[in-house]
C-alpha cells in the first residue's frame, strides 16, 4: 500500500499584479524522497518555496502538508514543517547548543534527548559547544538543519542551502540530508542552482520554467527501457572497418576516433560479436548517458539555472 504524499501541490497559481508568476503547478514529494526544485533565474523556485511554508499567499489551487490545506488549515499544516529559506539565522554570541536549546523552549515536545539526536545527525558533537560566530558557513548551515529538525517534522524545505559552501561543506550536507530522509522517513524539497550536487542527492526533480512545471523525472532508481535507442560508443582498432562492417546497424559515424551507433540496449552485444568474428579488436563499449545538465539544458534552451 503506498503511502499518501508528505507535501501536494495542486494547481498552484500566483498572480502579482497582471503578471502571471507560478502557473498552474503540481507535484508530490513522497515520505523519504529528497525532491530537487529545479529552474533558471526567475523561473518561480523561490516563489512557489515561500507559498509552501506560507511567506507568500497563494491566488489560486492548493497545498497539502500531511492532509492539511495551506490555504484552510494553516497552523494545522506548518506544524508539519521544517524550513531554511536563504540564510539560517542564529544568536552568534551563544553556542550552537544553546542556540538549540532557545529554539526547543518554543516546542514542549522538544527533549534534551532529541536535540542530542539531530547534533549527533548532522555531526557537530565536537564543535556544538563552541560559541556560532566561530563556525564556518558550512557548520552554520549544518546547525539550521538541526535547529529545522528537532521537532521532528514531516517535510524540510532547503532554498539554495549549498550557497556559500565549499566542495567539502556542500558534500557534508548531501550526506546529512539522505540520511534524514533515510533515517527519519523526512521529506525534503530542495532547489540548488548546482545541477551536479542535485543529480548526487535527490530522488527526483522537478524542472520549472517560465512559472510552469515542464518535467518531473526520477533521479534514482530509474528502470532502463530495454527497448529504447541509445547512443553507444565502441572503442575499437579500425573504426572506419568497423562502420563498413555494421553498415545499416543503425545511424553510425566516427565521433572521436571512436564508432558510435544508435541502438537499442538488446542488441550491443550482438554488435560486438559481429565486430569481434570479424577480426575488429574491440577495446571498450560504452553507453553514452545525458547528465541532468544535459537534460536540463536540451528542455529549457540556453537559459541559465539560478
Amino acid at each position: 500500500m503506498s503511502q499518501a504524499p508528505v507535501v501536494r501541490l495542486q494547481n498552484v497559481t500566483k498572480v502579482i499584479g497582471k503578471r502571471t508568476i507560478i502557473d498552474r503547478v503540481s507535484f508530490e514529494v513522497q515520505p523519504g524522497e529528497v525532491f530537487g526544485f529545479l529552474g533558471p533565474n526567475g523561473s518561480g523556485k523561490t516563489t512557489t518555496i515561500r507559498m509552501i511554508v506560507g511567506l507568500m499567499g497563494l491566488t489560486e489551487g492548493d497545498i497539502q502538508i500531511a492532509g492539511h490545506s495551506v490555504r484552510k488549515e494553516f497552523p494545522k499544516a506548518i506544524i508539519h514543517v521544517g524550513a531554511i529559506v536563504e540564510n539560517p539565522e542564529m544568536y552568534k554570541f551563544l553556542t550552537g547548543y544553546q542556540n538549540l536549546l532557545h529554539y526547543a523552549r518554543m516546542n514542549p515536545s522538544i527533549t534534551k534527548e532529541r536535540i542530542q539526536e539531530v547534533i549527533e545527525l548532522v555531526g557537530l558533537q565536537g564543535r556544538i559547544h563552541d560559541k556560532v560566530k566561530k563556525y564556518s558557513l558550512g557548520m552554520r548551515q549544518r546547525l539550521g538543519v538541526a535547529q529545522a529538525v528537532m521537532h521532528r517534522p514531516k517535510l524540510l524545505v532547503l532554498d539554495e542551502p549549498t550557497n556559500g559552501l565549499d566542495p567539502a561543506g556542500i558534500r557534508e550536507l548531501r550526506d546529512y540530508l539522505r540520511r534524514l530522509a533515510q533515517d527519519e522517513g523526512t521529506a525534503v524539497l530542495v532547489s540548488s542552482h548546482l545541477l551536479s550536487e542535485m543529480e548526487l542527492m535527490c530522488d527526483r526533480v522537478a524542472i520549472l520554467q517560465k512559472g510552469q512545471i515542464i518535467d518531473v523525472r526520477s533521479i534514482r532508481g530509474q528502470t532502463v527501457d530495454k527497448a529504447a535507442s541509445e547512443e553507444v560508443q565502441f572503442d575499437v582498432d579500425h573504426p572506419d572497418a568497423a562502420l563498413g562492417i555494421l553498415e545499416g546497424q543503425g545511424s553510425g559515424k566516427i565521433v572521436d576516433g571512436l564508432l558510435t551507433l544508435s541502438v537499442d540496449r538488446t542488441g550491443i552485444a550482438a554488435l560486438n560479436r559481429r565486430l569481434v568474428e570479424a577480426g575488429i579488436n574491440v577495446y571498450g563499449i560504452r553507453v553514452k548517458t545525458k547528465s541532468l545538465e544535459d537534460q536540463f539544458l536540451e528542455m529549457t534552451g540556453s537559459e541559465t539555472i539560478g
